[in-house]
């Protein structure tokens, strides 16, 4: 049995789950999550190092997950993903040379970085050089080696460091078409916006804004506590027309909770436009055909519908359960946490290439 776990450490939590890869169809074995203190990882990078190791160490206590096969997920704003064109060399030569082929692109010294790469395309230029399209991925080296430290004071065994928005890949797109799909995944204080075409992930922004710019936004404009905030944005949403609603003489909680949603919402929402339009201006040809929506910010009602209207393409909920079984699990206990699995599955499901 060949299982391996992934581990998500976001800001307001610790996800991981075992998946069985070792079967025709991947089974899903076990699924966990354990809290996280305020402020012990902000913005996807670990601040508080004890506090997260005992998280974690809870996590595999709490719910007997294996330490030996761990892969763990990185997503913030220390990790450069570009796509960058070079030369056709097999996969050995050109780990060698992706430091020198990649250092223009990249907003850090090499010598600073961890540095990976996955394939594209191959094409051949006018002159006839052979060439290929590679995602590169830069990530600072002491951000890196913080997460391995929490992760070894806690006993496990990590494998691999992938980027999250590859295992959203991996785990969201399991019968690639040959169309151009938006993954969004909405943390509790950062975004992934992954451009796919077919199988291959295409571009990778992360977005500072998240589920907790909501709530800040309620209790900033309302003076409420978090947790109220938290309850009433969950329960009002934003606004299911195009402009919020001004503010009235006699605006009641409601009304004005719905329109500082709708607020966050319009700005959030033209940041992702701004991202898709980016990729497709680069002439890459196509139009978006769906847009899929992950992560637990997600849920915040009419958000979702808001952002197809604006992409103009169809929106559906993240499904990592069609691709997978869950095994013992039930689907009672495991189908209201699919908007959170895209990450820690996606993450299980890596295979050294």
């Amino acid at each position: 049995m060949a299982v391996t776990v992934g581990l998500d450490v976001g800001s307001g939590s610790v996800r991981a789950v075992a998946v069985d890869t070792g079967k025709a169809e991947p089974v899903l074995r076990k699924v966990g999550s354990v809290d996280l203190p305020d402020g012990a990882v902000v913005g996807g990078e670990i601040i508080d190092g004890a506090a997260v190791v005992d998280a974690i160490k809870e996590l595999w206590r709490k719910h007997r997950l294996p330490k030996k096969r761990v892969v763990l997920g990185l997503a913030n704003q220390r990790v450069v993903v570009r796509q960058v064109d070079v030369p056709l060399m097999g996969e050995s030569e050109l780990r060698e040379a992706l430091p020198f082929q990649v250092q223009e692109y990249m907003p850090m010294s090499v010598e600073e970085a961890i540095l990976d790469h996955v394939g594209i395309e191959e094409f051949t230029t006018p002159d006839g050089e052979p060439m290929q399209a590679i995602l590169a991925v830069a990530a600072h080296r002491s951000m890196v080696q913080d997460y391995l430290d929490v992760t070894t004071s806690a006993g496990l065994n990590v494998i691999a460091v992938d980027l999250q928005a590859f295992a959203l890949v991996r785990s969201l797109i399991s019968n690639p078409l040959s169309e151009l799909v938006v993954i969004v995944d909405i943390g509790t204080d950062l975004t992934q916006v992954v451009l796919v075409d077919g199988e291959a992930p295409r571009f990778v922004r992360i977005i500072q804004t998240g589920g907790a710019t909501f709530t800040t936004a309620l209790v900033d404009g309302l003076g409420i506590e978090a947790h109220e905030a938290e309850a009433l944005k969950r329960r009002i949403g934003v606004s299911v027309d195009d402009d919020p609603v001004p503010p009235a003489d006699d605006e009641s909680q409601d009304e004005a909770a719905q329109r500082l949603l709708t607020i966050e919402a319009t700005r959030f929402i033209e940041e992702i436009r701004g991202s898709v339009n980016f990729y497709l201006s680069q002439g890459e040809g196509g139009s978006l055909a769906r847009v899929i929506v992950a992560g637990n910010g997600a849920r915040l009602p009419h958000l979702a519908n808001r952002l197809g209207r604006t992409l103009d393409a169809p929106v559906e909920p993240a499904r990592v359960l069609s691709s997978l079984s869950t095994g013992k699990l039930s689907d009672e206990e495991v189908a209201p946490l699919q908007p959170v699995l895209p990450v820690p599955v996606g993450l299980a499901l890596w295979r050294e290439s």
